[in-house]
């Protein structure tokens, strides 16, 4: 096996969007990015960074209260996906600042685990099934069951290391000692 660094990632960490619309929340205008300006806005961004995603896919829209997070798909090519959480760190106005953090969803995660077995030389990789996805927390923790090579066992994933919205993951037998994972997706 290959030591190596899973990377899930693109650019663009700190964002600012001035609010053309608000939502009326108790009596008061709250400024909110709608999802479909967030999701250019992203996009923009990513491109600016020289990483032009397929597809920038936000679930909600962008509330302008600090706290307030919203999730959106990133598909940076057929191989490379995130799901970043995005968190509002300021409100001045319409204007609302945020910030996106990394994270993977569990069929993301499955993926890269999937693809970075398949990587360190172990052949016919059947199944990847991951209890969930990960947010990019150095220290997280996440479990899958792995069906290759002819054997079945339970991998440990492991954030060790986190830089912008990239993600280093490490993938661990529970039986065995860590081995570290290169793997950087391609755009």
């Amino acid at each position: 096996m290959h030591p190596s660094t899973a990377v899930v990632a693109a650019a663009a960490l700190f964002c600012c969007v001035s609010s053309g619309c608000s939502v009326n929340s108790g009596g008061t205008n709250v400024p909110t990015v709608s999802r479909t300006a967030l999701q250019e806005d992203i996009a923009e961004r990513l491109a600016d960074a020289g990483e032009k995603p397929d597809s920038v896919i936000c679930k909600q829209d962008l509330i302008g209260e600090v706290g307030t997070t919203a999730h959106c798909e990133i598909v940076v090519n057929p191989t490379n996906s995130f799901e970043p959480i995005v968190t509002v760190t300021a409100v001045d106005g319409a204007a609302i600042d945020y910030q996106m953090a990394p994270a993977v969803s569990r069929q993301q995660l499955e993926q890269v685990v999937s693809r970075l077995i398949a990587d360190s030389g172990v052949r016919d990789v059947r199944t990847v099934l991951c209890e969930s996805g990960m947010e990019g927390t150095v220290g997280a923790v996440g479990h899958c069951d792995v069906d290759a090579g002819g054997s079945r066992s339970q991998r440990t994933v492991e954030v060790s290391g986190v830089s912008g919205l990239m993600m280093n993951l490490e993938l661990v037998p529970l039986d065995a000692t860590k081995v570290s994972y290169n793997y950087k997706p391609t755009s």
